[in-house]
């Protein structure tokens, strides 16, 4: 995939990659960023246009000072796809990137067509808490997400830096600060709110084994949803993904193309 950089209004910028043809579709990216290399991307390029922002703070933590709140990240992403000249936009995210989607989606109803949440958070039951990532050593951050505890080799090395730990660490740092911004504590962000002014046709896809949020957020998102499908991933964790692309884009591929 291309990386660019492209400019906002206020002398803002953000770096996008892009690739493939067909259908747009606009990918937003989880925990690990964005990557060259990255196999769901790969996957998605083969049968569509894909369009992939980097969240602002994966770069550099200064991009963060002035979006304050999830309000300000949905604004951002509209000036992102205002200056990518999209109008309205099919969009898929995970985990992270799936809060940011369906943030955006009830912010923006009438700019959203279709909605994959791949491994979403941002909602809170009591009775099944999500995990707190942010009390996990760096050193274990992998051990919450992945079903065997361990990253894919294309995901275990940070920003196309392979092997490089410095560069791990700070990758690591700059995302987990970023992520802990916008969504901890959860129960205070009030997405569940939200999520019924969302229009667009909606999937949900769940890893079964996910440690980090228990696989019931899926009815959780499917229930706040209009008209929401929810799909499980046996035998995948929170990556499901990277874990499980082929059964992924089993269930992706026909929401999409339909």
């Amino acid at each position: 995939m291309k990386r660019e950089t492209i400019k906002l209004p206020g002398g803002a910028s953000t770096q996008v990659l892009r690739g493939g043809e067909g259908e747009t579709v606009v990918w937003l990216h989880g925990p690990h960023g964005l990557r060259g290399h990255d196999p769901v991307l790969a996957e998605l390029t083969k049968r569509y246009a894909v369009i992939a922002p980097l969240a602002p703070g994966f770069n550099n933590l200064d991009e963060i000072y002035d979006v304050d709140s999830v309000h300000d990240l949905a604004l951002h992403y509209d000036a992102v796809f205002d200056a990518l000249g999209l109008d309205r936009v099919t969009l898929v995210g995970h985990s992270f990137g799936a809060m940011i989607a369906a943030e955006y989606a009830a912010h923006y109803p009438r700019r959203v067509a279709k909605l994959a949440l791949l491994s979403p958070f941002g909602l809170w039951n009591d009775d099944h808490p999500v995990a707190d990532l942010f009390s996990v050593p760096y050193a274990a951050f992998n051990t919450m997400l992945w079903k065997d505890g361990k990253a894919s080799p294309e995901m275990s090395d940070p920003a196309d830096e392979p092997n490089d730990p410095v560069e791990k660490q700070v990758q690591l740092a700059q995302a987990m600060t970023t992520i802990a911004k916008f969504i901890w504590p959860i129960p205070d962000r009030n997405l569940r709110r939200r999520l019924p002014r969302v229009l667009a046709k909606t999937l949900i896809v769940v890893g079964a084994d996910d440690k980090f949020v228990p696989p019931i957020y899926g009815d959780e998102f499917a229930n706040a949803i209009r008209g929401a499908k929810k799909e499980v991933i046996a035998n995948a964790a929170h990556m499901a993904p990277y874990e499980k692309t082929e059964e992924t884009f089993r269930i992706l591929g026909p929401f999409l193309n339909n």
